[in-house]
């Protein structure tokens, strides 16, 4: 169960709203990327949309050569640095919250 608090000023301003929310695993997900290929994959992942959702890298090694847009059924994995990328199988958990 999402918690949260809010309070209001005497004319009835609001002056606190803290939300808190609910993450759910939904899976995991991988992608075989092939040595200097190109830059962007989209990765299919039924029932994704593009609020709501992460796609997290598993790994700490590439973490700073690629990030995730959620969209609708699926997500854009898209590869930071200008070189062309390495051969290897990236592995991404994927989770839903809501507050």
């Amino acid at each position: 169960m999402a918690q949260g608090l809010e309070c209001w000023n005497a004319q009835g301003v609001q002056v606190v709203e803290l939300g808190d929310y609910n993450i759910r695993y939904m899976g995991a997900v991988s992608l075989n990327v092939t040595a200097g290929t190109t830059t962007a994959w989209t990765v299919p992942f039924a029932n994704m949309r593009p609020n709501g959702w992460l796609a997290i890298l598993r790994t700490t090694q590439w973490w700073n050569d690629f990030y995730c847009i959620p969209g609708t059924d699926g997500f854009t994995v898209q590869y930071l640095p200008t070189r062309g990328t390495y051969s290897g199988t990236l592995t991404f958990d994927v989770y839903k919250y809501e507050n």
